[in-house]
């Protein structure tokens, strides 16, 4: 039964009985809330909800828009530097991207893996060794720094990619090493350096 139907029957017994004022004031209390309802709160509480997440939504979505325009403004500039004539500016392009840039982005990788096979730069290559070195678990870095040591006939790049491979723990390159340690025309400081890869690998 509701408050005000309560009230109507019972009126007689409200009328006859006296009500301290205390009583008066909570029983009007209790009234005005039973007559006057507030709007539903759980409806106002949904509603505020919903308008949160819109905010959420608009305001994540702008924050990757941003970031996404950043980072492919950095990808393009790194691009540049790597592409670039100058053995100065691809030096440049590879230490950005060892300090800066830790994503590993095919389209990077893919150019430092030709600069270890093509460049002619030995401070170059050694660069972008250290930089490739930051994804050991990529086969295909892992492959192309076996490769290059195969190929490569600088002293310094050598002991640049023997080093990786050893730290690299790399089973495959003990043919290239092989050869290498087998070859008169190597380098004694690169014969050994090879010498001592052999050992650890095997470990």
């Amino acid at each position: 039964m509701k408050l005000k139907e309560f009230i109507q029957k019972n009126k007689s017994e409200f009328e006859t009985e006296k009500m301290s004022t205390k009583a008066d004031v909570s029983f009007e209390k209790l009234l005005n809330k039973e007559l006057h309802q507030p709007k539903n709160k759980k409806v106002l509480y949904l509603k505020y909800i919903s308008i949160a997440a819109c905010f959420a939504v608009v305001f994540s979505v702008g924050f990757w828009f941003v970031n996404h325009q950043k980072s492919s403004s950095i990808q393009k500039e790194l691009l540049a530097n790597l592409q670039d004539s100058s053995a100065g500016k691809r030096l440049e392009g590879v230490y950005a991207f060892n300090d800066e840039y830790k994503k590993e982005d095919s389209r990077i990788i893919n150019r430092l893996i030709e600069i270890i096979h093509k460049d002619e730069n030995a401070n170059v290559k050694i660069a972008t060794i250290d930089g490739l070195l930051q994804f050991p678990s990529n086969e295909k870095i892992r492959k192309n720094l076996i490769r290059a040591l195969e190929n490569e006939d600088k002293p310094l790049v050598q002991i640049k990619l023997i080093k990786a491979l050893t730290i690299l723990r790399e089973n495959r390159a003990q043919k290239p090493l092989e050869k290498i340690i087998n070859d008169e025309q190597t380098f004694p400081i690169v014969k050994n350096n090879a010498t001592l890869a052999m050992v650890e690998i095997k470990k």
